[in-house]
């Protein structure tokens, strides 16, 4: 739960009126905050290990993002599709 400190900086915030780019986003830690907030209480706990791998790029046949492709690339992930 927020306090109202916490809130009155994210209503700033959203509102556009705060000075610096970095204040404009949410941290990292605010949105792993809000994210607990709402899955408890939940029946299944959390894993913090799994933040700590956050920034590597993982790729299985259940995503629809293709990692290895930039984007732009001329290359294609899927079927071909046959433009008319």
């Amino acid at each position: 739960m927020k306090d109202q400190h916490d809130q009155k900086r994210e209503d700033h915030r959203i509102e556009g009126k705060a000075a610096k780019p970095e204040d404009k986003v949410p941290t990292y830690q605010e949105l792993l905050d809000d994210a607990l907030d709402q899955t408890f209480p939940a029946s299944d706990p959390i894993s913090p290990s799994a933040a700590q791998h956050a920034e590597r790029e993982i790729s299985t046949g259940k995503d629809e993002k293709d990692w290895k492709l930039q984007p732009g690339s001329s290359c294609s992930s899927g079927p071909s599709v046959k433009k008319d």
